[in-house]
């Protein structure tokens, strides 16, 4: 089986020819912290596969996520954007492949070249759309117009339908109780949109899925292929 690279990573190999002997090779697990807030951003990843979340952390220890990251982006690249410090913890999700490099070798060739800091603006950009709408999203849409939404996204980043994630995982990166999340993953269920089993949930009719999503799915789709239109290929 072909294995599969990181996309963004694919689309700037010309700028990054003087870099391919920074890059490491690195196997990351399930619940492993890449950054916490507020930590120096030691390294830059760029996932082969697996999913990344970005979560924002409250006082009381609660998270609740921004974005999601897989073969598609970056993780850690603001530090391209001369940032030293994380701004969120960033947890896997699912066990992934992925390169790193130092973040300060990164920033520094960015610096030298414009073509490539340009793509990481283009991407940083995307993601912040991406978080921006989300945040609003979280605040305006239902609980299960947000999971649908969701799903389809994790379900893009792992490029399966197969998501292998425990329940109360999908629950926290809403920010909701899984009391109210289970009975809709029932719903959802019971309508034939996906199937359900322990640690797994995998959809089955995701044009129907798309129909009881919130806007804001397409809304971040479109955002990207928009991004990376003007400065690399689209992501998806």
């Amino acid at each position: 089986m072909l294995q599969r690279t990181n996309r963004f990573l694919s689309g700037i190999q010309r700028q990054m020819t003087g870099l391919t002997g920074d890059l490491v090779e690195v196997g990351l697990s399930v619940g492993q912290v890449l950054c916490e807030p507020g930590e120096p951003i030691r390294k830059v990843y760029f996932p082969h596969s697996g999913a990344i979340s970005k979560l924002a952390v409250f006082q009381d220890g609660a998270e609740i996520e921004c974005v999601m990251v897989g073969r598609e982006g970056v993780v850690g690249a603001i530090a391209t954007l001369g940032f030293e410090t994380a701004l969120t913890r960033d947890v896997c999700h699912v066990n992934a492949r992925a390169v790193c490099i130092d973040a300060r070798r990164l920033y520094q060739a960015c610096q030298a070249c414009p073509d490539l800091r340009g793509a990481f603006q283009h991407y940083c950009a995307w993601k912040m759309s991406c978080a921006i709408r989300n945040g609003a999203c979280n605040g305006l849409h239902g609980i299960e117009p947000r999971l649908c939404r969701w799903l389809l996204t994790c379900s893009d980043v792992l490029e399966e339908p197969e998501i292998r994630l425990p329940q109360d995982a999908f629950a926290k990166m809403l920010g909701a109780q899984r009391t109210s999340v289970n009975p809709i993953l029932q719903r959802l269920r019971a309508s034939g949109l996906i199937e359900l089993a322990r640690g797994r949930v995998t959809i089955r009719d995701r044009a129907r899925l798309q129909q009881r999503a919130c806007e804001c799915y397409e809304v971040n789709r479109t955002a990207g292929a928009q991004m990376w239109l003007r400065g690399a290929r689209p992501p998806l």
